[in-house]
């Protein structure tokens, strides 16, 4: 069985982070992905994705990305299901996202942010509100591969 997803698209919206109670980042946000196809009435097709992250990609995702960002994501589709407080079952299909490439610069992302009136200062990160939870306490070991903050640059321009 294959499960497998490769997207490009932007943001439709700010992701948002939030932590499991066991302490584990998740972030979740929406991703508009272009059908490469025209409407009968001449307008472009997109589909609207559901994207979740977890970890480290979780943490890289809130402090980097915003709406508009241009992202590649690499991943799976995963279906989940729940009882509504109402009694009725619902239902959500949503990406996991294994690997996200930034695919614009920071030169890029700045210009798009001050056309959007949202920029800040030269090289800083979107400014976000404090996540719902409290952060989470120090974990024994990630098994997910850890970024080194201090050398690498996640837009690839430096």
């Amino acid at each position: 069985m294959i499960n497998s997803v490769v997207l490009v698209g932007r943001l439709a919206n700010d992701p948002e982070l939030k932590y499991t109670p066991s302490g584990m980042p998740v972030v979740t946000f929406r991703l508009a992905v272009d059908r490469g196809r025209k409407s009968e009435t001449g307008e472009d097709q997109t589909d609207w994705l559901d994207i979740v992250a977890f970890q480290k990609t979780a943490e890289l995702v809130s402090q980097w990305l915003d709406k508009g960002s241009l992202v590649g994501i690499e991943g799976r589709i995963q279906s989940r299901s729940w009882q509504a407080q109402d009694g009725t079952r619902r239902y959500a299909v949503e990406i996991v996202a294994n690997n996200v490439r930034f695919l614009e610069s920071r030169q890029e992302a700045e210009r798009r942010r001050a056309a959007r009136g949202t920029g800040g200062p030269a090289g800083a990160p979107p400014q976000r509100p404090a996540p719902q939870a409290a952060p989470p306490p120090a974990a024994a070991a990630d098994p997910f591969p850890s970024y080194d903050e201090g050398g690498d640059d996640p837009f690839g321009d430096q």
